[in-house]
């Protein structure tokens, strides 16, 4: 009797296991495309390409956090889920820390385009646009969090 008391918690565990799949490529699938935050004329396509592929990129991930996080609660001492949301953590800020720099970058080579297409330089732009320069203040990510380097 002890025997099979264990089989059924080991299909009821593939089972769940099965659902958290399910479940996770379901709503991987439902996301849909939304409007880019880059549109209009001030921005070239290349801009809106790179910020469809971060929006890929942070679902895949989401994806995989959601497979592996439903994977290790099936442990029953639960070290697994300690593991994977650590892990999954230093993905997703090593991503938001990468997806920064090159979004920044992209912005930098469109808005140097606009310049040169209307004749503007740093001087006529203002203040607000020199301190937008390499030698301006820069952010880095910290757990969640943005604190000054």
């Amino acid at each position: 009797m002890a025997g099979n008391t264990r089989y059924q918690v080991r299909a009821r565990s593939i089972f769940s296991a099965a659902q958290a799949l399910v479940l996770s490529l379901t709503l991987m699938a439902c996301t849909t495309a939304t409007e880019s935050s880059f549109e209009g004329p001030d921005y070239s396509d290349d801009t809106r390409k790179l910020e469809k592929q971060m929006m890929a990129e942070a679902a895949a991930l989401g994806t995989a956090q959601g497979v592996a996080g439903a994977a290790a609660s099936m442990i029953p001492m639960g070290a697994g889920s300690l593991v994977t949301t650590t892990a999954g953590r230093a993905a997703r800020d090593a991503m938001i820390i990468r997806h920064d720099k090159l979004m920044r970058a992209q912005i930098e080579r469109d808005n140097a385009e606009f310049y040169k297409r209307y004749g503007i330089t740093d001087a006529d732009a203002g203040p607000a646009v020199a301190d937008q320069s390499a030698g301006g203040p820069k952010r880095c990510a910290r757990r969640g969090g943005v604190r000054r380097c």
